[in-house]
């Protein structure tokens, strides 16, 4: 948690990536932090699988996570989520084939070092609190996309693991490789991907109006 008032009249700060780790940002937590321009969330539990179902469900997450003066008085337009996590944990194709199928999504930045962000509007209140506005659901059909993309790929290279290791287990010096390769068959793949939770993610995403 970043507490309250724990950077309260910081001029200097001017972005500021928050740890997946961090559960909460207290009040006035950057309040009157007057260059503050960026704020970039990476993803953790926020990125929950069916989160970004409607932007009733994207504001009441973040409300829980963000108090509505934590931001107070500072030139904040939006908030970004990236994952950089899960995106280095693949292989550099995969990285540059998710990257590539992307470029085109509404709200979502491609930086030059490859980071993929998801850009939320702030709102202010009259009160001078925060809210997050997300027009027609466009970054949470963009970010609901790329986390389906990340998953598939995810999915690829565990797959690839289990029937390496299923080869592996078979292996005898006294036979031929190719003779001691052993595939799964997709029930079985498809049951793994149901334990994984990763079956939500391949389906057809359903777009709200």
């Amino acid at each position: 948690m970043i507490g309250r008032g724990a950077f309260n009249g910081c001029s200097t700060l001017r972005s500021v990536t928050v740890p997946s780790s961090v559960i909460k940002l207290g009040q006035t937590a950057f309040h009157g932090c007057k260059n503050l321009a960026e704020v970039v969330l990476l993803g953790g539990d926020i990125l929950d699988r069916g989160l970004f179902s409607e932007e009733g469900a994207l504001n009441k997450r973040f409300s829980e996570m963000i108090c509505v003066n934590a931001f107070r008085d500072c030139p904040l337009t939006n908030i970004k989520i990236s994952f950089p996590e899960r995106m280095s944990r693949l292989p550099k194709k995969s990285r540059l084939s998710i990257k590539r199928r992307i470029r085109n999504l509404r709200r979502v930045e491609l930086t030059q070092d490859g980071t993929i962000l998801a850009c939320f509007s702030v709102v202010r209140r009259p009160s001078g609190g925060i809210d997050f506005h997300d027009k027609k659901n466009q970054t949470a059909k963009s970010l609901h996309q790329v986390i389906r993309l990340i998953s598939f790929h995810e999915l690829k290279e565990s797959s690839i693991l289990i029937e390496l290791a299923m080869w592996k287990s078979r292996f005898n010096e006294d036979r031929a490789r190719a003779d001691c390769r052993t595939s799964v068959p997709d029930p079985a793949k498809y049951l793994i991907m149901e334990y994984c939770g990763f079956i939500g993610f391949l389906q057809p995403a359903i777009c709200l109006s």
